[in-house]
């Protein structure tokens, strides 16, 4: 049987302690769980305040972004990029990356990955200093 939920005008919920550890500013993001009956796949909602981002990981499976609302950047190999309501970011496997809000704007995502599949273990490089290109 399908499964349904919406995220219509909903702001989730505080990030479980188990994930704060992924955010730069926990406390400014808003987590939704949302239903997934693709095998070994999960989806959530990830609400970010202006500012708010992770912090850089990779995920051994990869991950799929739908940017929803709002204004945001992906950091990647490449540099960092924006993104806007409508862009979809897909990482590879392994892919070494981060993402969030602009410092302007909030934004929203929806992400499809392995639950509990990211590894925080890896280079910040110039994370900490640096948001690249402005929204």
């Amino acid at each position: 049987m399908d499964t349904f939920d919406t995220v219509a005008e909903s702001s989730g919920n505080p990030v479980p302690d188990h994930l704060r550890n992924l955010f730069n500013h926990p406390d400014d993001v808003r987590v939704q769980k949302l239903p997934c009956e693709l095998p070994e796949k999960g989806s959530m909602v990830v609400f970010f305040g202006a500012g708010a981002r992770t912090v850089p990981h990779t995920h051994h499976n990869g991950q799929h972004l739908f940017i929803v609302d709002g204004v945001g950047v992906v950091g990647d190999e490449n540099g960092v990029h924006v993104v806007r309501a409508g862009d979809v970011v897909s990482s590879p496997p392994g892919g070494w990356h981060w993402h969030g809000a602009s410092q302007e704007h909030a934004m929203t995502h929806l992400t499809v990955e392995q639950p509990g599949d990211f590894d925080l273990d890896v280079d910040r490089r110039d994370w900490d200093s640096s948001y690249g290109p402005t929204a």
